[in-house]
């Protein structure tokens, strides 16, 4: 039974998980942004708010710089007609609070969704958002002409240092926060909004890390904690990897915990999602580099 009703909107807290994650695993998808991780420590930052309508676990995004915007429902999608009623209550919603009705990061296999349902509506290519989807094999061996790169830089590292691998535990996660605390110092990051928040999510994150479910590691050089890494399974054949951070000045580093972290972790996983490039030349040119296997495309679709 469709039930139109009056949207209703909560803010989201770290009891939400167990009811996130069930429509996640329904829905299946590699979409990086598609996890309660990612919900919750980006949650102050895109002000999220979520509803479960028909079914349907519907969040909206209502950051202060940026016109509020929707993801595209998640849940059951041979539920059509529920599915629709759903996105005329979103939209009638949307114009209730004066706002105009956009989907943002909706993956390709979401738009066919959509596209079946005889909305007149306009998509537009989300390139910035394309997440890059790694072959795991590829990432935890580093096999082949294409990753030599990677491989004599982790050769060169192993010349020049000695290094420990350990799994992120309560006992060593206070050495995650100041590795994560140098990270942003070298970069100035009190100067630009988006690093003081990605300082504070990957905080409320390590805050969070057993409630949450995840798995991370650190790397010590000569000793000293210098890298740590975060990430947990996305669906059924794919991992995500929400936090990489490392001592930029020690050469091979992050190289050597990117592939150290697959291959202790993910081996039983075929892919691995290392998110977007949000546009940024130089991070391009870096996931460029790991040889990607795919693209986890994305749009924006606006109702006529």
């Amino acid at each position: 039974m469709l039930h139109i009703t009056t949207l209703k909107v909560s803010e989201i807290n770290i009891d939400d998980k167990q009811c996130f994650d069930r429509y996640f695993k329904i829905a299946d998808l590699r979409v990086s942004e598609l996890n309660f991780t990612n919900f919750f420590m980006w949650r102050d930052y895109y002000k999220i708010q979520y509803s479960i309508v028909n079914d349907f676990l519907c969040i909206i995004s209502i950051m202060d710089k940026d016109q509020p915007f929707c993801f595209f429902p998640i849940g059951d999608y041979g539920r059509t007609d529920e599915l629709r009623c759903t996105l005329y209550i979103l939209r009638e919603y949307f114009s209730e609070m004066g706002w105009n009705f956009k989907l943002k990061r909706v993956s390709s296999e979401q738009a066919a969704v959509f596209k079946s349902l005889g909305f007149c509506y306009s998509s537009t290519e989300d390139r910035d958002n394309y997440d890059y989807l790694y072959s795991v094999t590829s990432l935890s061996t580093l096999a082949g002409k294409k990753l030599d790169g990677k491989r004599n830089h982790i050769n060169k590292f192993k010349k020049l240092y000695t290094f420990e691998y350990e799994e992120i535990t309560e006992s060593n996660i206070s050495d995650c926060k100041t590795i994560l605390e140098n990270w942003c110092i070298q970069r100035n990051y009190t100067e630009q909004d988006s690093l003081v928040a990605e300082r504070k999510a990957n905080l409320d994150l390590l805050d969070n890390y057993k409630l949450l479910g995840l798995k991370g590691a650190i790397i010590k050089v000569d000793g000293i904690p210098q890298a740590f890494t975060v990430g947990e399974q996305l669906n059924s054949d794919t991992a995500v990897i929400h936090i990489e951070k490392a001592n930029a000045d020690i050469h091979g580093l992050y190289p050597l915990i990117n592939q150290q972290f697959i291959a202790n972790e993910w081996t039983h996983m075929e892919f691995v999602n290392r998110e977007q490039d949000l546009g940024l030349e130089g991070l391009r040119k870096a996931k460029l580099s790991y040889n990607p296997v795919s693209f986890v495309e994305k749009c924006v679709i606006e109702l006529c």
